[in-house]
């Protein structure tokens, strides 16, 4: 049987992730001078979102797993027995988590232990769907070396809606990463015209997939991108991975989601919800909400 692990970023409920056996590669959060691992615990991400630790004051980041945590995850793996490792990392264009997975499986990979790296070419919601598509062929009996194939082919059709809440942050991360994809001259009318940007993430990059007035008709769109694809049959997968920057509890109240719920459930289309990833609500803002579909 293979083993799946992901990193971090991989927006899945915490009890979905336990359920399957699936460990999880802590990627580093730093606020001001504390730093800690993102293992994707639900009371230590509550702590963070409630307590409003994302603002434009603070000095928040984050940074990928190191070499000796996921050395010390998979080698207890293959310690307990596992001897065909699939790890799925956030998109490698975006973090270096991806180049230390590989160095980690040339250290330890043996005739023994076999470990595929796998770059997801995706993010955050993105990695959720990338991961419940690897479960299906984990099920299916496939090996590792069979499943990497697919994984990074299908990894290739997934795309990321992320509908922003603040401008303004967003813009600030960026700079701080020297991207500039959002001016200040942008930020200040998006926000003098309450305008609020549908970034669509694939992996050839990040583009600005639409602009709606309000967040209200901005999260609405956001979820009818994915009711179109559900309509037309253009769904490679029947799953939809959502998730937002804060509370889960506030999803259930997001302008659209009750649509996207009635669209999925008549045609038979699940719905994973799930609290962002720290690194995600850290690059993408607080209240952020986000999706992952795999269409044609």
């Amino acid at each position: 049987m293979v083993q799946l692990v992901v990193d971090s970023g991989c927006d899945l409920p915490d009890e979905f992730l336990r359920k399957f056996n699936i460990p999880v590669l802590p990627h580093n959060v730093n606020v001001g001078k504390d730093s800690f691992g993102d293992q994707r615990n639900p009371a230590q991400m509550s702590h963070f979102y409630s307590l409003a630790l994302m603002d434009r004051s603070r000095q928040v980041n984050s940074g990928p797993a190191s070499e000796e945590d996921i050395e010390q995850i998979l080698s207890k793996l293959a310690r307990n027995g596992a001897s065909d490792i699939v790890v799925q990392t956030i998109n490698a264009a975006n973090s270096p988590t991806f180049a230390n997975v590989k160095n980690v499986a040339h250290k330890l990979g043996s005739d023994g232990v076999q470990i595929h790296p796998v770059d997801s070419h995706t993010l955050f919601s993105g990695q959720g769907l990338l991961a419940l598509y690897t479960l299906s062929l984990i099920q299916k009996g496939l090996t590792g070396a069979q499943i990497k194939s697919r994984t990074e082919e299908f990894g290739r059709k997934i795309v990321g809606y992320a509908a922003i809440q603040d401008v303004y942050y967003l813009r600030e991360r960026g700079r701080q990463k020297n991207e500039k994809s959002v001016s200040w001259l942008k930020a200040f009318m998006a926000k003098s015209l309450s305008l609020h940007p549908i970034v669509s993430m694939t992996y050839q990059g990040s583009t600005v997939a639409d602009t709606v007035k309000t967040y209200e008709g901005c999260t609405r769109r956001l979820f009818e991108l994915a009711e179109d694809k559900m309509r037309s049959g253009d769904l490679l997968m029947p799953a939809v991975v959502v998730s937002i920057a804060g509370p889960l509890q506030d999803l259930e109240r997001t302008p659209g989601f009750s649509s996207l719920l009635k669209t999925a459930e008549q045609h038979k289309v699940k719905i994973y919800r799930s609290v962002m990833s720290l690194s995600g609500g850290i690059n993408l803002g607080p209240g952020t909400v986000a999706l992952a579909i795999a269409a044609r």
